[in-house]
């Protein structure tokens, strides 16, 4: 389900610019074997933002093919990006594609559950922080069930002024219309601890928050002090 009109959706990715010919390859041959990697208005909307915060270091969490990393790497050449995925079935095409693409050189691919992978990082910044390369702008696109989680980790993993971009926040619009509901249990699952994530961030006086329906529905956060 599309959470905007699809005619709105059309007009907008009418102008939807590729980074170069090789993203927009990239981009094609992802789309024609079904891979979820971000959508067209999701990644016209990222590529002015990280324009404007200019990352050094950037933490993806949900990595697929690799597509947002390498767009990453791509549109910052000075950046450096670490994700992670635990897909057994993507987990080659990423590394492969990671080895085929120049930028892939500045990219660390950690695989497994994100959250013990993040547990992973807390350890190590923790035993010596200082040492340590906080990330200044953080990418979660990965389990719905788990973006609490997630939020809650990359934070300790950041800088003070780090920007953080939640993607398929609306969940194809579930977590609006009852009427999208699937009937399984793990999506309703899914779509409560959702709402749960929204509430919490917006209850915290710390953080100022967008809710954005771009794309599939953007959260995107940022320390107020």
């Amino acid at each position: 389900m599309n959470i905007t009109n699809d005619k709105v959706t059309e007009y907008i990715n009418r102008y939807y610019n590729p980074l170069d010919n090789e993203m927009k390859c990239f981009r094609e041959k992802s789309e024609e074997d079904c891979i979820p990697i971000i959508l067209k208005e999701t990644e016209s909307f990222l590529k002015v933002m990280l324009n404007m915060k200019r990352p050094a270091r950037i933490l993806e969490i949900g990595t697929a093919v690799g597509y947002s990393a390498i767009f990453f790497a791509r549109l910052l050449p000075e950046a450096t990006i670490l994700t992670m995925d635990r897909h057994p079935k993507l987990i080659p095409v990423a590394c492969e594609n990671f080895a085929a693409w120049e930028e892939g050189r500045r990219i660390e691919f950690r695989t497994g559950e994100a959250i013990e992978t993040l547990d992973e990082l807390i350890r190590d910044m923790e035993s010596d922080p200082e040492a340590f390369e906080y990330f200044d702008f953080v990418f979660i696109d990965a389990g719905k069930s788990h973006y609490k989680e997630f939020f809650e980790r990359a934070e300790r993993l950041s800088k003070k002024d780090a920007l953080f971009i939640c993607d398929n926040i609306l969940m194809k619009a579930y977590l609006v219309d009852d009427r999208a509901y699937d009937p399984g249990r793990r999506h309703r699952t899914s779509v409560k601890r959702m709402q749960e994530f929204i509430d919490y961030i917006y209850e915290r006086e710390d953080l100022d928050a967008t809710l954005m329906s771009d794309g599939d529905g953007l959260l995107m956060i940022r320390h107020n002090d």
